[in-house]
């Protein structure tokens, strides 16, 4: 039996390694698009936005008609202050810009608003108005 030095596992390494690596490389958007989860509880309309390592101000959230919208931009940070050489680069950053439809009934001036470990949560409360019957005489 023929003993290599560089078997099977050591092959599939190199390969998942130079594979990934060409790939992270490779890959590039146009923009940021950060990922978010959007539902309703308690007569609550809810949308939580993933915008890790940045800061408050970076942030703007506008409403226009019954379209939130969210902007901002994202900015590198360097560890280093001269001469960087990246081996691997997966974290995003640029600007980005996400539109939400929100429901006609929502009380934008009662929204509530908050940037915490990463994460945006708007919460929008949602009036319903009452049905009132009217009598007929």
């Amino acid at each position: 039996m023929k003993n290599d030095s560089f078997d099977n596992d050591n092959i599939d390494s190199f390969i998942d390694d130079f594979i990934g690596f060409s790939k992270v490389l490779s890959f590039r958007r146009t923009h940021l698009i950060p990922p978010a989860d959007i539902y309703e509880v308690k007569e609550r309309f809810i949308i939580v936005v993933e915008i890790p390592g940045m800061e408050k101000k970076d942030i703007s959230l506008t409403v226009s008609d019954d379209i939130l919208i969210l902007k901002g931009e994202k900015k590198r940070k360097t560890f280093l202050e001269n001469d960087i050489c990246y081996y691997h680069m997966e974290i995003e950053y640029g600007p980005f810009e996400r539109r939400f439809k929100i429901p006609s009934n929502s009380d934008i001036d009662n929204m509530e608003v908050e940037y915490k470990n990463g994460f945006l949560r708007i919460e929008l409360p949602l009036v319903y108005k009452k049905i009132k019957k009217i009598k007929i005489e």
